[in-house]
């Protein structure tokens, strides 16, 4: 049976001077402050949250690490919106440079990067704690990575460009597997143990089925730079 055997590593004031930063940022600027199309896309620079569109939970990480697999940065999806541990700025493919305001296009290759930890949206051929799916952590220092951080943005509505709440879902590039959540699969004492910093969270995995509803995404709130 699956235990997970977290570390925490909780640098409690840089994490609220963070946290306190990126709040007062959302309190001058949301994506419903802007109008017209010129303002209508997701842009590199931009800082997102990234909710699931089945599961109506949220892209989420922390500085909790996986007792199994990679033992890298947890992932997960929770159902609390305001929580600033699921914000995430968009970055071109690890090596590349995206400019701040360039609009993300479909099929581009982009980087999500935990606005808290620093570290990058990441997958690999490990296996996943509860679904047995591939394993989905957060891993690199400061933004830099490798090519394991890459997604592929795909639309459902075709368009050249990702838009603000239009349905995407990332594919990961290395692995071919799409990003996903699945509300089943949620952490609790019988999976995860007494006193378990993960319980009612979300397990987020990479599936190989393309076809999975639980693949697509919609964006939530975020600082848009146009």
């Amino acid at each position: 049976d699956f235990l997970c055997m977290f570390a925490r590593h909780r640098p409690q004031m840089a994490w609220m001077k963070r946290a306190v930063g990126v709040l007062a940022m959302l309190a001058l600027a949301t994506s419903d402050d802007m109008e017209g199309e010129e303002y209508g896309y997701v842009t590199c620079g931009s800082v997102i949250k990234l909710q699931n569109e089945r599961a109506n939970y949220c892209l989420h990480s922390h500085d909790i690490k996986w007792g199994s697999g990679s033992s890298q940065q947890s992932v997960t999806a929770v159902e609390h919106k305001g929580d600033p541990n699921s914000l995430w700025k968009v970055t071109g493919a690890n090596g590349a440079h995206c400019p701040q305001g360039t609009p993300v296009k479909i099929g581009q290759v982009i980087r999500l990067t935990h606005v808290q930890t620093k570290r990058n949206l990441h997958s690999h051929q490990y296996q996943s704690p509860l679904s047995k799916r591939q394993e989905v952590s957060c891993f690199g220092e400061g933004g830099k990575g490798d090519t394991g951080d890459n997604w592929i943005v795909e639309s459902r509505n075709g368009g050249t460009h990702w838009k603000r709440d239009a349905p995407v879902r990332l594919q990961h590039q290395d692995t071919r597997h799409w990003l996903q959540t699945v509300s089943h699969y949620k952490f609790d004492q019988s999976n995860c143990g007494q006193n378990c910093p993960i319980g009612g969270q979300l397990e987020v995995m990479a599936s190989r089925n393309a076809q999975d509803e639980a693949n697509w995404w919609l964006t939530e709130d975020g600082i848009y730079f146009p």
